[in-house]
Formats: structure tokens, sequence, C-alpha cells
């Protein structure tokens, strides 16, 4: 038995960070990985990093910009620009890549509300594929509704048993005082219905204000999530820090977060109205990147890799 034990020890030893247990115990100084160009990625809110295309990111704009999604390399090289057919989206605020009938799939969520006002929001979901065509026709559009209503979105994630996860934030009205973000979610049943609007359930809450009571109200906003590959673990971007949640959204919300146990917090000063994040392909760090681009050439991609778990 002490000889199956040592193995064992030994193999974790072994494994990376990202196949280990745990929260990160400790994180990684942010690297500048990248300078991405402002045009026409100017509104950069969407990243995701492919893990059947080595050295891959997409990204989204914000509000204004039509339906389409861009792909770079790791160093924000070779662009392309990839438009979808449909009508022009509302306020796309977050993009994920996740499972969809077998294969991978590109999900881009049009929920940004900052008004509070919309009745539906909705998931465009294409296939992700080696190569895209300069435009390309969704796979199917979902269409969503909150059972208690309107909620502001900027934070969505679809997990791997193919369920999808929103995390709110509070509309323009509200965000003198914001409360805790409510997590939402769509079954991946949901997610293949084309007939009518689907309803959220909701699953939970996150108390951002308590977890963090040193940060201003700004820090306790969510703005981009991305669930591990396990779907054991997520990050949680705000526009002051990074939460790691060391739980499985699927099981439920801890009704207490405590740093340390079941969340471990990423503190560094913030880039300029960060609103983009996507867990590397190994899930041993993160990148994260700025939105505030418009009056500027490039706008910085940052990299952090946990360092102990």
């Amino acid at each position: 038995m002490r000889a199956v034990a040592a193995l064992a020890c030994a193999l974790m030893a072994t494994l990376p960070l990202s196949a280990q247990a745990g929260i990160c115990k400790s994180w990684s100084a942010p690297v500048l990985a990248a300078q991405i160009a402002a045009k026409p990625i100017d509104e950069a809110s969407g990243l995701e990093a492919s893990r059947a295309y080595p050295g891959r990111l997409y990204h989204n704009n914000d509000s204004g910009d039509d339906l389409r999604f861009f792909i770079t390399d790791m160093a924000g090289g070779n662009l392309r620009v990839v438009n979808l057919r449909g009508p022009k989206p509302a306020d796309i605020e977050e993009m994920s890549l996740g499972p969809c009938g077998g294969k991978t799939c590109l999900y881009l969520g049009d929920t940004g509300d900052n008004a509070g006002a919309r009745s539906e929001v909705a998931f465009t979901i294409l296939r992700e594929k080696k190569t895209y065509a300069e435009t390309e026709t969704p796979l199917r559009v979902v269409r969503a509704r909150y059972p208690d209503g309107p909620h502001n979105v900027e934070a969505f994630s679809v997990h791997p048993n193919g369920d999808l996860f929103v995390v709110t934030k509070p509309v323009d009205k509200q965000m003198t005082k914001p409360g805790r973000a409510l997590v939402y979610k769509l079954s991946a049943n949901q997610l293949r219905q084309t007939d009518g609007a689907q309803v959220f359930t909701k699953v939970g809450e996150l108390d951002l204000p308590k977890l963090l009571p040193d940060l201003p109200f700004v820090g306790w906003i969510a703005t981009g999530l991305d669930i591990s590959r396990d779907g054991k673990r997520a990050v949680l971007l705000t526009y002051m820090t990074v939460v790691e949640l060391g739980f499985d959204l699927a099981a439920g919300v801890p009704e207490t977060l405590v740093p340390g146990q079941n969340v471990s917090i990423f503190r560094a000063p913030p880039l300029a109205q960060q609103e983009a994040i996507a867990l590397l392909p190994d899930d041993s760090g993160f990148l994260y990147n700025s939105e505030a681009a418009r009056k500027a050439a490039t706008f910085p991609l940052n990299r952090v890799t946990c360092t102990a778990r």
C-alpha cells in the first residue's frame, strides 16, 4: 500500500497545475502577451482561446457592432473577420466555446441591457471549424428570457456538460449600490431549441461586495466568465480583479465565498475597462484584455498563470 501511495504521489507531482484539483494559491504577475490592433476590434468585450486549433484567439466587439467576430493568433496577428448572416444584434457582450451535438461551437451572447428594458436576449451559435468563409450562416439562434424580469449580463460561459451559465451585472440605475451577482442557467437541451424563448433557471448568487469589501463598487461588477475544461472551476472577471471560482457551477453556488477555500482572488492594477477573459487552452492560467481602445492604435492582452495550486 505504501508503494501504491508513493506512486500516486509521484504521478500527481508530474501532472501540470491545470490537471490538479483545488483553487490557485499563487498567481504570476500579469505579462503583456500582445498588443492587438484596435481596428476593427475597437471595443473588445469577448475573448476565447481555441483548444481545437492551438494558437487561435476569438474576439468580439461590444454594443453597436454588426453580427460578427474576429480571429487572431496569440500575438494578435493574422486578423480575420467573420460576418454572420442574421439581424443586427442589440448588444453582444461576451462569447464562449462549448459543446454542441458532439462538436464544439462558438456562442455569441447578445445579452447586454444597461437600461434593464429587454424582454429577451439571444445566443447565436456557430460550429467551430478550421477555416471560415468571409460570411457564415449560424447553426441556430436561441432566444431566452429571465423568469424575474430583465437583467444586464456581460459574463457567460458554456459548461462542458453543454449548459450555459450567465452572471449578472447591475443595470445603470442600480450601479451606485450593486448587490449580489445573480447566476442563471440555460440547459443543453434548451440550447437546442429554436421555437419561442427559453426561460433561464436561477441557480444561485455570488456576494461579490462581501467577498471584496476593500474594492469600490466597480470592482464588484462581473464583466467576463470562462469555465475550465473539466467544469470544476471558472474565472470571473470584474472591472478591478479576477475571482477564480473553485467549484462546479453545475453543482450549484455556495452560499458563502471564502478566499483560500472555494475562491482565489487575483489582484493586479486593472486594465482600463477590462471586460474580456479566457482560460488558456490547458487551464494553467488566463488571458484578459481592455475594451478601451477607440482612442488608441492597439489594446493590451495580458497573460497570467497559476504558479501554485
